[in-house]
């Protein structure tokens, strides 16, 4: 009896270090003499690979769409870096999402938030950067940086939360190409009022300027 208490115990410990309470729910056993008991499967849920529902918080370098999703809609702080290149924003972002294309957030790191915060990243299919990125980014110290699981294109699939890629009334749209009077050809990665705007150059977002206005635009 001691013995199993200790067992118990020492199961309780484990789990709450790992953060796995949840998982180890009592189940409803149905025991035959003579036998070992026999798990109710009726009492199991049902896990589906990829389905979306994991993984969950716990895991150390993914996270699952519908985990992710819950926590979008109920606004909970995460931070969401859109790593696609600027031509695919035309068809949606996700809400809030931080628009840093291929490798560019390597240098803009000024706009991410706390180290101890939740980071997303995410790129088209999950087979482009966005795993690497978000490796990287653990390597710096955002411990708690992940990279999502199907990419955009499960999140579209299964209808997520999106929002149109942001427009300002009489000012290019995000994405479109421009040229600088310099010379010089890039993308709209970002709108602000006036209007103005913030171009990228080349196709890892190697280099960008930000503030430019119209007068400072090719017609």
């Amino acid at each position: 009896m001691i013995r199993d208490r200790l067992k118990k115990a020492a199961k309780k410990i484990a789990l709450k270090a790992f953060g796995m309470e949840g998982d180890a729910e009592a189940r409803t056993t149905v025991k035959t003499k003579g036998t070992k008991g026999v798990y109710d499967a009726s009492k199991i849920p049902k896990l589906v690979d990829g389905d979306g529902d994991t993984p969950g918080p716990n895991h150390k370098e993914h996270i699952g769409r519908t985990y992710l999703a819950a926590q979008v809609m109920g606004d909970e702080g995460v931070t969401l870096i859109d790593t696609r290149p600027p031509p695919e924003w035309i068809v949606g972002i996700m809400p809030k999402a931080l628009l840093l294309p291929g490798t560019q957030l390597k240098k803009r790191t000024e706009l991410l938030p706390p180290k101890d915060h939740w980071i997303a990243v995410y790129d088209a299919t999950m087979e482009q950067n966005a795993e690497a990125l978000a490796a990287w980014l653990r390597e710096q110290g955002w411990s708690r940086a992940r990279v999502l699981v199907g990419g955009w294109a499960e999140w579209v699939e299964y209808d997520e939360p999106q929002v149109p890629c942001p427009t300002l009334e009489g000012a290019k749209h995000l994405g479109d190409p421009v040229e600088l009077l310099d010379g010089r050809r890039g993308t709209i990665q970002a709108l602000h009022p006036g209007p103005v705007y913030d171009v990228l150059f080349g196709e890892e977002g190697s280099d960008y300027v930000l503030g430019v206005k119209e007068d400072d635009l090719r017609p």
